[in-house]
């Protein structure tokens, strides 16, 4: 699959989840369910959602002998709006949508852009609940720009007021009255009154293209981070686990709102997923704790990419490039999981899949952001890699990456989920 139709059909961590959860199921992983025992056989794959937007995969091999977990960890949210629970704004003549920031988009480049409504919907359907995604797949709204002519300071540095400023328009009253509820329960053919609550957000309509002479560059929205999300599924499926080797892919929601949800990367869920894989599979406490002892961790989130434009942003030595291979990201405020043993390992993988890959750190003077592997690994202590792709225009509403770094990632983690890492004291591993 491309990565552009992978895109295309996951406008939110809702669609992501469940277009992940289709391709997993035409690939012969046998779903889960929390709430019931796992039933588990070796040589078989499985998954399970929670809250429809994680989703943890893993394959089981053939033989469990001096057992491990080789895991890799993304996520599917993305910055965007998120319209309130009383979201509709009767503004004089137009309608409006009454929404607020979801995690740290770059307010300007949403402005004047067609843009979708999408997420989940809560149902009531006699006693119970269900729960359905919608997309309109097209454009229902939009942000206007206020004219330069009333404002002469648009291309001098205006701040913007998200209460204000980014509110999008979507009905003109004189035509009929905008009641974005019934069109809704209309999309979903339910009645409007059995609508109990919903998750919906804005979302950009143009789902991406390949640029550039030779279309050697993405720009897309939400690249970060569903393209590492991407990249995981591909491997994971196309990948048989070596004997010992218990390959897991789990892919977080809200690591852009800080990852302190019930689905995100600093709840239980992965934890709770690896010791009931054991518990499922006869092995008991202390060699579960063997097991996490010989495991490895590949956090996959995408890195600050060198931006022409802006070359004093960027560290001396470590800035890395569009093109030019997966990244290994390091900090030693601990905001990445990288030390100088997880590197170790990692460039082995790298070198022994003929895989390109580069260095970032930042600036000393401009800290980054974190990603969900350092929040993860406080929860369960594995050997963990911060790696990602190269990107420049992150968390705009459409951000920009290298074309050809895919093929290089999907080399290292299929060989990664290929491999039994023999971990034989502590800082030695045999690949």
């Amino acid at each position: 699959m491309d990565f552009l139709e992978f895109l295309h059909d996951s406008k939110t961590a809702f669609h992501a989840c469940m277009k992940s959860k289709e391709i997993l199921l035409n690939n012969g992983f046998i779903e889960l369910n929390e709430v019931n025992d796992f039933k588990l056989e070796k040589g078989k794959s499985y998954f399970l959602t929670r809250n429809n937007s994680s989703l943890v995969a893993f394959q089981i091999p053939a033989d469990l002998n001096d057992l491990g977990f080789n895991i890799t960890a993304a996520h599917l949210d993305s910055p965007t709006f998120k319209l309130k629970p009383n979201f509709e704004l009767d503004f004089t003549r137009y309608q409006k949508l009454n929404t607020e920031v979801y995690g740290g988009p770059i307010f300007y480049t949403w402005f004047d852009r067609p843009l979708d409504i999408a997420g989940r919907v809560l149902i009531k359907n006699g006693n119970s609940i269900e729960t359905k995604l919608i997309s309109f797949n097209k454009a229902m709204a939009v942000i206007p720009s206020l004219s330069i002519h009333y404002n002469r300071e648009a291309n001098s540095g205006q701040k913007l007021n998200p209460q204000e400023d980014m509110m999008p328009i979507y009905a003109d009253n004189d035509i009929e009255y905008g009641d974005m509820l019934a069109r809704i329960a209309e999309k979903l053919n339910v009645e409007k009154d059995n609508i109990l609550s919903y998750d919906l957000y804005l979302a950009i309509l143009d789902r991406g293209m390949y640029a550039g002479q030779n279309n050697e560059f993405l720009v897309a929205p939400q690249i970060d981070n569903l393209e590492c999300s991407f990249v995981a599924l591909e491997s994971l499926i196309n990948s048989k686990p070596a004997n010992g080797t218990i390959n897991v892919m789990v892919l977080f929601d809200n690591e852009e709102i800080g990852s302190r949800t019930r689905q995100g990367a600093d709840s239980n869920l992965l934890d709770i997923v690896l010791a009931r894989i054991a518990d499922a599979l006869n092995i008991n406490q202390n060699e579960y704790y063997k097991a996490l002892a010989k495991s490895f961790f590949i956090s996959l989130d995408n890195a600050q990419g060198f931006h022409p434009n802006y070359p004093s942003k960027y560290d001396s030595t470590n800035k890395c490039f569009m093109n030019d291979g997966v990244v290994i990201k390091a900090a030693a405020r601990g905001s990445y999981t990288s030390d100088g043993y997880s590197i170790a390992l990692f460039k082995m993988l790298c070198e022994n899949s003929n895989a390109k890959y580069q260095f970032m750190t930042n600036r000393s003077d401009i800290p980054g952001g974190g990603t969900l592997g350092a929040i993860n690994i406080s929860h369960i202590s594995i050997p963990s890699v911060d790696i990602g792709f190269a990107q420049v225009a992150m968390h705009s509403a459409m951000e920009t990456t290298g074309a050809l770094d895919i093929e290089e990632m999907e080399k290292v983690i299929k060989y990664f989920y290929s491999k039994h890492l023999a971990f034989k004291e502590d800082g030695k591993v045999v690949i």
